[in-house]
């Protein structure tokens, strides 16, 4: 398995798909907004859950290791524009919100420009 797997759409299958995809002792990253519950799977226990890690933008350290996967986005080694699946105008910020948060036409993350 990874050594370490970063989550950043926020669904309960990225979750669980990046934790069964983890080595022993290896890290989560997770970066999502979830919109509900996260379920931690129980499967996930039976396999060894407690070798691994997982850590948040919203523990401490989060800054940090945001600033480092920034940078290895700004420097090309990770592209996420498969990612980015939708694009709004500043003044349709209502209606981007809208999309992202009901799960609609295969939103996966989506970009406001001014």
């Amino acid at each position: 398995g990874a050594d370490v797997t970063i989550e950043s759409l926020g669904t309960q299958e990225t979750f669980e798909n990046a934790l069964r995809s983890l080595r022993p002792g290896g890290t989560l990253s997770s970066l999502g907004v979830y919109s509900g519950k996260l379920q931690m799977p129980y499967d996930a226990f039976a396999a060894g859950l407690g070798d691994h890690r997982i850590v948040t933008t919203l523990c401490p350290g989060g800054k940090e290791r945001m600033r480092r996967l920034m940078e290895t986005v700004r420097h090309g080694r990770v592209d996420l524009t498969p990612l980015l699946t939708h694009t709004f105008a500043l003044d349709d910020i209502t209606d981007a919100y809208a999309l992202f948060g009901d799960r609609k036409d295969g939103v996966l993350k989506v970009a406001v420009k001014p």
